[in-house]
């Protein structure tokens, strides 16, 4: 499933990234890299503010889809 599908206030471990080169790249410079545990802190329609290592980052709806979750 992907990390949009995960309820807020839940937390869920990274399976893997479909986002394009350059943007999964940038995704692990903030530490978003498989195995690495997320929590989706708030859901708005723009996107998702997920929890990763002690910081909280704002995604996009496109890429909330590219983020496989377990």
């Amino acid at each position: 499933m992907t990390i949009d599908a995960v309820d807020i206030g839940e937390g869920c471990r990274l399976v893997s990234c479909d986002a394009p080169p350059r943007t999964r790249s940038k995704l692990e410079t903030f530490g978003l890299v498989p195995g690495e545990r997320i929590r989706v802190v708030q859901s708005t329609r723009a996107g998702l503010i997920i929890e990763v290592k002690q910081s909280r980052l704002a995604i996009s709806r496109d890429l909330a889809h590219c983020l496989v979750v377990s």
